[in-house]
């Protein structure tokens, strides 16, 4: 039941502006367990389906059911949400100083993660196949590459309601833009997910320290 409702948890931060999901999913204690079970697709493990089932479950629930809703509540008590979340996050700092051992690579992801809150918003009205499948693409980046804020990105390129209608009309199988979405997300979660366990693997305080710096900058997008 505790996995269900960091599930949950994860599909709201997956909806909220500036909220990374994958920055919850390492506060949880989760991260590391999730990029393993996936990394290993398709030679899963039973008990790797079984967990991943179920914090899914409640991911899609949020995703499907409470975006609107979400949005809504967001905007109304937008400050006290942001605040919210922000004290969350902020106290997996020390955890993070503690696994990292570069402040340059700290300071680089930062500086990269930083450069999506300069950019200018802009206005979309015109989606086509690609449309979505680079969407699916940004899904899966900030999905799995923790600190980086996809909502922030779409946002900046003004397909923030049309990835919460989206996400919301899912049950209704639209199948002109589910494709090529899940299409962009797969290709490119694979190939990420295999760099990330090598990299936790290998270089884990490396590693730690890269995110810690795209967590740094997804604060901008909280305020």
């Amino acid at each position: 039941m505790k996995l269900f409702f960091i599930g949950i948890l994860i599909g709201i931060g997956k909806i909220l502006p500036g909220i990374s999901g994958s920055m919850l999913a390492i506060r949880c204690g989760i991260y590391e367990r999730v990029v393993s079970s996936l990394s290993s697709f398709p030679k899963m493990k039973r008990q790797d389906i079984l967990f991943l089932s179920i914090l899914g479950t409640g991911f899609l629930l949020a995703m499907m059911l409470g975006s609107k809703f979400l949005l809504f509540l967001f905007l109304r008590y937008q400050n006290f949400l942001k605040w919210l979340f922000f004290f969350f996050l902020v106290t997996a700092i020390p955890s993070f100083i503690r696994k990292s051992n570069s402040f340059f690579l700290a300071l680089l992801t930062f500086l990269i993660g930083s450069i999506f809150f300069f950019l200018p918003t802009l206005e979309g009205n015109h989606f086509t196949f690609f449309t979505y499948l680079f969407m699916g693409m940004i899904e899966a980046f900030s999905t799995i590459i923790p600190g980086v804020s996809g909502t922030a990105i779409y946002l900046s390129l003004g397909w923030y309601s049309e990835m919460l209608n989206l996400f919301s009309s899912l049950y209704l199988f639209p199948f002109g833009k589910i494709i090529p979405f899940f299409l962009g997300f797969s290709i490119c979660a694979f190939f990420l997910l295999k760099a990330i366990a090598f990299f936790l693997e290998k270089y884990p305080k490396e590693t730690y320290s890269a995110i810690l710096g795209f967590f740094l900058s997804s604060l901008f997008f909280l305020f």
